[in-house]
């Protein structure tokens, strides 16, 4: 079954990156001798500790050098190129170019983006499951 959303979870302090199933099925039939089982492919590949994104500078860069190189099967300076290009891009969290499957993905999110119309990415859904913050009154000392 596909996973069409990219959760992003600050309770879980982890990314659940969306995935298809035959995708997951190619990587396991491909390295079992890497993997126990698909799930074990989702496990180690497709759910990442939320501290690997912590420098959102050098994460960019680290994440489109793996999309090109990785996923896309491009050379080593088209990534450099893009990743030079992206890595200052504030407004791109580096969780969205892990959770890209392809460069045209990448693209889509990067035009949604530069024209702030978000809810025109269809590629995959991405939620935020926030910690809610809880603010006490602190108690004001009494001189009276």
């Amino acid at each position: 079954m596909d996973n069409d959303t990219l959760i992003v979870s600050e309770k879980d302090q982890k990314a659940y990156l969306p995935y298809k199933y035959d995708d997951i099925e190619k990587i396991y039939q491909e390295n079992k001798d890497t993997y126990q089982s698909m799930q074990d492919v989702i496990n180690k590949e497709y759910i990442v500790p939320l501290n690997r994104f912590r420098h959102s500078v050098s994460s960019r860069f680290i994440e489109t050098i793996n999309l090109v190189l990785h996923k896309e099967k491009k050379s080593i300076l088209k990534a450099l190129d893009l990743a030079f290009e992206l890595m200052f891009q504030y407004k791109l969290n580096p969780i969205i170019i892990a959770a890209c499957r392809n460069l045209e993905e990448l693209d889509i999110y990067l035009d949604c983006l530069e024209e702030d119309e978000l809810f025109d990415f269809r590629c995959f859904r991405i939620k935020f499951e926030v910690t809610p913050k809880v603010y006490t009154r602190e108690k004001k000392p009494n001189f009276a």
